[in-house]
C-alpha cells in the first residue's frame, strides 16, 4: 500500500510518469460480449489489476462510440491514459463499445439505448467474482452523456460519475432543446454537426460474428481487418451544401442520423425516443462534473449540476455535485493545459490543474468508501472555474455566484453602428435617441466564424479558442457597439445575455450575438457568442413568424464563462445575422429551413432607444 501511495502522489503532482512495467501489472480480457436485456451482446474489454487476483476490486466504467480498441495497445504504451491511470492503481477499468458500433451487436442510433443499456452493463460488472459491487464512470463528450443517461435509471450499483464535458444530455429540460448538443437558439451547430457526422457518423461496421467461441474470437481479430474506414468527405462543400439537410448525402454518405438530428423539430416525437433529460428526469449519483469555457456545452454542465443538486433521489447524491470549469476547447483541459496557456491566439496564463488527483479522491471516497478521500470532498468548493484575464483558478460556493449582480450596458449610436468603423457604444446609461441600426444579411454572404466554443470540426479551417475578430469587424453586416475603455477591472463571471428590439421584411431570420475583450492594442478577442432563430423568440417548441416593420423583443442568452476585464480594456459587442459555419444559415424564407434550396437578403433593423432598450446584461462579481 506505501508503494501505491507514493506512486500515486508522484503521478499527480506530475513528479513522474507511469512506469510501462508497473502501469502494465494487469490482465486484458478483450471483446466479452455482455448481454443487455434484448439479447443485443456489447462488445466489452476488461482490464483487471493484479489486485483483482487476490481480494475484489471497485470497477471504472468507460461506453463509448468511438471505439474501445483505441483505448490501449501494448505498443502504444501511454503513461497519461485514464485507463492506465487507474488501472495501475488497483481499479478494474472497463471498456465498452456502445450498441451498434464497431464491434457491437445491435442498431447504432445517436444517443439510443444508452439508458437501459448502460443499466445492464452496471448491473452485469457488479455481480462479477473481481468486482467489490461499486461501479463508477468517466469519460469526455458523447461518453459524458452517456453517463447522465444511465444514471437516470438508477443501477444500484452506480456510486459516482465524472462527466467530462456532458453538456449534450440536457434534452428538452429546462426548455433548452439541446438535443445531443447539435442546436442552441433553435439553430443547428453546423460545422460541429458536419465534422462529427462525417467522421463519426456511420451505423454500419464490418465485424465477426459476436457469437464465436471466445478463443476464437479474439484470435482471428489479428487475421480479418475490420478497422473503421469513414468516407472522405469534402467538408468545406457539405458546408455550403443546400438543401442542408443533404449535405452529406450529396457526397456519398447516407444511412446516418444526421438528416433527424438537424431536421427535426424540437417538438418532434422522433427525441421521446431517446433517452435525453426531460423534466421527470431523476439520478441518484454523486457527480463530478468537468468541462471548459471553450466548450459548446459549458452552461449545460452548470446547468446539469444544478439540477443534479435540486433533483437527485438522496440528500447524499444532492449534497455531491461538483464543477471543475477550465478556460480550454472541449475536451482538452488536461491536454492543453500549460504554464503559458494559449486558448485560440489569446494568452490565458497558467491554466494547469491537478485534475488527476480529484478523480481519484472521488472514486476513492464512493467506490472504495475511504473515509479519509470523503473528508477532503468535504471541503472541496461546489465550483472551482478560472478566471480569464485575471489568469488564476477561483472558487465559488454555488453557480450563479452568490456575490453576482446583472449590471445592464445599453447599446446606442449617434448614427449608424455598422462595422467598426460606425458610432457604436455601449454605455450603463441609455443613450441619447438615436436612429435604429440597419444592415443587409445575404444568405449567400455570410459573416464568417472565426474561432468560438467550436467542436469537432475534423479540419483546421474551423478552430475554436479566442481569435482576433477585427476581420470580422469590417463588415456593413456586423454592428458593433463598444464601451469606453475601463477604469477599473470588472469581473464577469456567470451567463451573460443580450435582449434586443428587432424588426424584419422576413418572415423569419437569426440574429447573432457576439461578446468580446477588446485589448488596449486594439485585439478584439471573442468570449462568447450566440444565435437565436426569431421563429422561436417564444420558445423553441413554437414557430412565431415575423410581420414586416413590427418590433420584437428578442433574449439571447450568451452562455456561461468568466472573463475579468482589465483596467484600460473595452467591452464590445457584435450583432448581426450570421456566423458561418458555425451556425447554419437562415435562408430567411420561413418554412423548413434545411430543405430549402436558395435563400433571400433579409433587412434586418436593431433598435436601441429608451423605448426599446436594446442592452447586454453582465453577471458582475463585485468583492473580488
Amino acid at each position: 500500500m506505501k508503494k501505491i501511495a507514493q506512486f500515486i502522489a508522484a503521478v499527480c503532482i506530475g513528479a513522474i510518469t507511469v512506469d510501462a512495467a508497473a502501469a502494465d501489472d494487469f490482465k486484458v480480457d478483450r471483446n466479452v460480449f455482455v448481454a443487455m436485456r434484448d439479447g443485443t451482446r456489447l462488445a466489452t474489454d476488461l482490464y483487471l489489476p493484479s489486485q483483482a487476483q487476490k481480494g475484489k476490486v471497485p470497477v471504472v466504467l468507460i461506453r463509448t462510440p468511438y471505439g474501445k480498441d483505441v483505448r490501449y495497445t501494448p505498443q502504444s504504451k501511454q503513461p497519461t491514459s485514464l485507463l492506465r491511470f487507474f488501472v495501475s492503481i488497483g481499479y478494474a477499468v472497463v471498456v465498452q463499445d456502445k450498441r451498434g458500433r464497431h464491434r457491437s451487436e445491435g442498431e447504432y442510433v445517436v444517443s439510443g439505448g444508452d439508458a437501459e443499456d448502460g443499466y445492464d452493463t452496471v448491473d452485469w460488472l457488479s455481480k462479477q467474482a473481481w468486482s467489490n459491487g461499486n461501479v463508477g464512470a468517466i469519460g469526455c463528450s458523447y461518453e459524458g452523456d452517456i453517463q447522465l443517461f444511465m444514471a437516470g435509471t438508477r443501477p444500484p450499483a452506480l456510486k459516482a460519475l465524472i462527466p467530462l464535458a456532458s453538456g449534450s444530455a440536457v434534452g428538452s429540460l429546462g426548455g433548452h432543446y439541446r438535443y445531443w448538443g447539435a442546436r442552441v437558439g433553435g439553430v443547428p451547430e453546423w460545422v460541429g454537426v458536419i465534422g462529427w457526422f462525417a467522421q463519426y457518423g456511420e451505423k454500419y461496421f464490418p465485424k465477426l460474428p459476436a457469437d464465436l467461441p471466445h478463443d476464437q474470437y479474439n484470435s482471428n481479430i489479428g487475421l480479418w481487418d475490420i478497422t473503421r474506414r469513414p468516407p472522405t468527405i469534402d467538408l468545406k462543400t457539405a458546408w455550403h451544401h443546400l438543401p442542408s439537410k443533404d449535405a452529406l448525402a450529396a457526397q456519398g454518405l447516407t444511412g446516418t442520423d444526421f438528416e433527424d438530428t438537424i431536421a427535426r423539430s424540437a417538438a418532434d416525437p422522433y427525441w421521446d425516443k431517446l433517452p435525453y433529460m426531460t423534466k421527470s428526469y431523476v439520478s441518484d449519483v454523486p457527480a463530478l462534473f468537468v468541462n471548459s469555457w471553450f466548450d459548446f456545452g459549458a452552461d449545460m454542465t452548470l446547468f446539469e449540476m444544478n439540477y443534479l443538486r435540486n433533483h437527485s433521489a438522496s440528500k447524499q447524491a444532492r449534497d455531491n455535485q461538483f464543477a471543475i470549469m477550465s478556460p480550454h476547447p472541449h475536451c482538452a483541459f488536461e491536454r492543453e493545459a500549460s504554464e503559458n496557456t494559449r486558448i485560440g491566439e489569446r494568452e490565458v496564463g497558467d491554466t494547469r490543474f491537478d485534475y488527476r488527483s480529484q478523480y481519484l479522491t472521488w472514486f476513492d471516497a464512493w467506490l472504495r468508501d475511504d473515509a479519509a478521500a470523503k473528508r477532503r470532498i468535504m471541503d472541496w468548493p461546489r465550483l472551482r472555474y478560472y478566471a480569464m484575464g485575471r489568469n488564476r483558478w477561483q472558487t465559488a460556493s454555488a453557480w450563479p455566484l452568490p456575490a453576482m449582480k446583472e449590471q445592464n450596458f445599453y447599446l446606442g449610436s449617434s448614427g449608424r453602428a455598422n462595422s467598426l468603423s460606425g458610432t457604436g457604444s455601449l454605455s450603463r446609461v441609455h443613450s441619447k435617441p438615436a436612429p435604429a441600426s440597419t444592415y443587409s444579411y445575404d444568405p449567400k454572404n455570410p459573416v464568417p466564424s472565426r474561432g468560438g466554443a467550436m467542436c469537432c470540426t475534423g479540419t483546421p479551417d474551423a478552430v475554436a479558442g479566442a481569435l482576433d475578430q477585427r476581420s470580422v469587424e469590417g463588415r456593413e453586416d456586423v454592428l458593433v457597439f463598444s464601451s469606453e475603455p475601463l477604469a477599473r477591472e470588472l469581473e464577469m463571471t456567470g451567463e451573460p445575455k443580450v435582449v434586443l428590439y428587432v424588426s424584419s421584411d422576413a418572415v423569419d431570420t437569426d440574429f447573432t450575438a457576439k461578446l468580446l475583450d477588446v485589448y488596449p492594442d486594439g485585439r478584439a478577442f471573442n468570449v462568447l457568442e450566440s444565435i437565436l432563430r426569431a421563429r422561436y423568440r417564444e420558445g423553441q417548441d413554437k414557430e412565431v413568424w415575423m410581420r414586416k416593420g413590427e418590433v420584437y423583443e428578442l433574449t439571447i442568452p450568451l452562455g456561461a464563462t468568466s472573463n475579468v476585464f482589465l483596467p484600460g480594456h473595452r467591452i464590445r459587442l457584435e450583432i448581426s445575422s450570421s456566423n458561418f459555419p458555425r451556425f447554419e444559415r437562415n435562408l430567411n424564407r420561413g418554412g423548413v429551413n434545411s430543405e430549402q434550396a436558395d435563400g433571400v437578403v433579409a433587412e434586418n433593423t436593431v433598435h436601441h432607444s429608451k423605448a426599446h432598450p436594446s442592452r447586454l446584461v453582465l453577471p458582475v462579481v463585485a468583492g473580488r
